[in-house]
């Protein structure tokens, strides 16, 4: 089961000491640690209760299906944001997107 982030701490100190990369429309912050798992947390950005909720699923679904079992062993915390978007974008491309986010910065 993927562990979430869940903490004020921690999301203070991913957005201070953690790197911020784009790919529109995804954006990664992400905090290399010393020990410990990979956590990670979905942002979806809008007004609307229903696309917001959307927008999440989707990313948590992408990462579950491709990239969790490739990733979970590393020590990184990992915030992705999207914004509606990512609605219009085909679930394909989601993936080469956030594929391509995760093996430049995270390896």
């Amino acid at each position: 089961m993927m562990e979430t982030l869940k903490s004020k701490k921690d999301f203070d100190r991913i957005f201070s000491d953690g790197k911020k990369v784009d790919l529109p429309p995804i954006r990664m912050w992400f905090f290399e640690k010393e020990s410990g798992f990979l956590r990670v947390c979905f942002v979806g950005r809008s007004k609307k209760a229903v696309c917001r909720n959307r927008i999440k699923r989707r990313l948590r679904e992408a990462f579950r299906q491709h990239f969790y079992d490739r990733f979970r062993e590393k020590s990184v915390d990992v915030i992705f944001f999207s914004d509606e978007r990512l609605l219009d974008e085909d679930f394909k491309v989601i993936i080469e997107k956030m594929s391509k986010l995760l093996e430049e910065n995270l390896g």
